[in-house]
């Protein structure tokens, strides 16, 4: 009797030790879950980078220079995953879906502004943490090679001679080169075809194929075509004459000083990611700007660096959010 009564007090507190190791287990798995994360202890796995342009494209491009040297300072892998699709939407969406465990990252462009005000998405800039700047650049007026304009005032000219003919690529519906292009057609009084792609590396491409008379896309997304003779820039978007391309004029020289609009590039978190951990990534980050090799890299390929830390990154977001809804508005594609 007593015998039995105590083999069911063992199997009792047996099954009660089985069940108090479940529980610690589930409540560290849901924490993990949840997105916490020692700080101490990070990177414990890799690191996605979720690029909503498209692979070829001048954002594409330099988020891939960079991950090698993140990686070197993290001591993980950095894997950059494309996404591209709806102007961007697709991949901010999913970014801003991520766990918030440092595991994940998103790379910031323009668009991420640009798009909630005339798609409906279900993210804002606000849906991430900002992680810091790395480039910021502008857009150029890009067409073909053998056109038959080599000036801006010529190529104006031509479009009034040609109402709705010539045809502006970009890289999508309400993205930051379709938000360029719209507001210099209606500066100068033109009426031109927006042609939406995913991303300026296709709009590019759909330029150097003759698919389209023109693109506003940057510098770094065209040179290649530039460079093969298939293309070439009238002038540029941008406050002064590019560093890269000094022969070039502004279109601020001709009178159009309003058409200005940074198109930075940079890195966000998940909301609620920990603040240490994205010191971490911001410090790999920093690593990596700083290294020789990408120095040398963003030189040669046109990149300004332009390094702005979390606050100074969300300061700018701020400022380029109010520009876009203005742009917008008075371009009549919003109430």
């Amino acid at each position: 009797m007593e015998d039995s009564l105590m083999k069911k007090m063992v199997r009792a507190l047996s099954m009660l030790m089985v069940l108090a190791s479940v529980s610690t287990f589930s409540v560290m798995a849901n924490g993990q879950t949840e997105g916490a994360v020692d700080g101490d202890a990070y990177p414990a796995k890799q690191l996605v980078v979720t690029c909503p342009p498209a692979a070829g494209g001048g954002t594409d491009l330099l988020y891939r220079a960079l991950a090698p040297k993140i990686s070197e300072k993290l001591g993980v892998p950095v894997i950059i995953v494309n996404k591209p699709g709806a102007g961007g939407a697709i991949g901010f969406s999913a970014g801003a879906k991520e766990k918030a465990d440092g595991s994940s990252v998103t790379a910031a462009v323009a668009e991420m502004l640009a798009v909630p005000y005339v798609q409906e998405v279900d993210f804002t800039y606000e849906s991430f943490e900002p992680v810091c700047n790395v480039n910021s650049t502008y857009g150029t007026l890009t067409v073909q090679a053998d056109a038959p304009y080599d000036t801006v005032e010529e190529f104006i000219d031509y479009c009034k001679a040609h109402p709705g003919e010539v045809r502006f690529s970009n890289s999508g519906n309400g993205g930051n080169w379709h938000v360029l292009a719209a507001a210099f057609a209606a500066a100068a009084g033109i009426d031109v075809v927006h042609v939406p792609f995913d991303g300026g590396g296709p709009s590019a491409v759909a330029l150097a194929g003759g698919h389209v008379e023109a693109t506003t896309v940057s510098a770094q997304e065209v040179e290649v075509h530039v460079a093969s003779g298939k293309a070439k820039i009238l002038c540029s978007f941008s406050p002064e004459r590019l560093a890269e391309l000094p022969e070039i004029p502004t279109l601020r020289e001709l009178g159009y000083g309003d058409l200005l609009l940074t198109i930075y590039r940079g890195f966000v978190a998940p909301k609620g990611t920990p603040a240490d951990v994205i010191a971490k990534i911001d410090e790999a980050i920093q690593y990596a700007l700083n290294d020789p090799e990408i120095t040398e890299f963003m030189k040669n390929k046109n990149f300004m660096k332009d390094y702005k830390d979390a606050d100074d990154f969300l300061a700018l977001m701020e400022r380029e959010n109010k520009i876009y809804g203005e742009q917008f508005k008075a371009l009549g594609m919003i109430d």
